[in-house]
């Protein structure tokens, strides 16, 4: 499932993040590799993207929610996936 956002280093996170996800049908293990995808992604937006970073951070966990509520029910481990790399996500409350 692509999602265009404009931005190829956001777009190619969600792609690796998807295509973890689908490893998890295989009964793969991803975890680590998805920590390290959001590490990864959450430099990039804090250190290097314009504008404010928690509301780059905030777009980009929701969308990664979105494509959660997005997946069939069918594909439990597969939303699990997706949401597990949003809740390493966290933007600091005020």
């Amino acid at each position: 499932m692509k999602m265009i956002s404009g931005d190829k280093v956001l777009d190619e996170c969600i792609d690796k993040i998807s295509n973890l996800a689908t490893l998890t049908l295989y009964g793969m293990n991803v975890v680590g590799q998805v920590h390290v995808a959001i590490n990864e992604v959450c430099r990039y937006l804090i250190l290097k993207k314009s504008g404010d970073p928690e509301c780059n951070l905030l777009a980009f966990k929701n969308k990664l929610l979105t494509l959660s509520h997005l997946t069939h029910p069918s594909l439990p481990d597969y939303r699990k996936t997706l949401n597990y790399a949003a809740s390493l996500i966290v933007i600091e409350a005020p």
